[in-house]
């Protein structure tokens, strides 16, 4: 072979590894853009993720403020039961109180009526009484 087709054949290699690396420029060119579209969604998806956190945070706050106001109205209600049931016993008490004192007051009327027909009796048996 001679020195010209050496440098012929040189030429050639040289001209298809400049190819090759023109071809795996414009790849790598590629794989950069790529890289960079992926890198702008990864930032998307952070602020996203970010604003997530913030809104997980936010109903946490208010379901803790929830549990607060449930556990106050669940002390509330066993406060207003225990005063029913104070109520309830206060009624019980006094219906019984009232019906006994009715009981004596009926009684008590029932003996004066008694009284009075007793009289009534006697004038109806004595007509010399209260005669005009």
């Amino acid at each position: 072979m001679t020195d010209s087709a050496k440098l012929d054949l040189l030429l050639t290699e040289m001209q298809s590894v400049n190819v090759k690396m023109q071809n795996m420029d414009s790849k790598i060119q590629s794989m950069d853009s790529k890289i960079q579209g992926m890198d702008s969604r990864i930032q998307s998806m952070d602020s996203k993720i970010q604003n997530m956190d913030s809104k997980i945070q936010s109903m946490d706050s208010k379901i803790q403020s929830m549990d607060s106001k449930i556990q106050s109205m669940d002390s509330k209600i066993q406060s207003m039961d225990s005063r029913i049931d104070s109520l309830e016993s206060q009624m019980k008490q006094t219906e019984r109180t009232l019906r006994n004192e009715i009981r004596k007051e009926c009684g008590l009327v029932l003996d004066e009526v008694e009284r009075v027909h007793k009289i009534l009796d006697k004038h109806k048996s004595d007509k010399t009484m209260h005669t005009a």
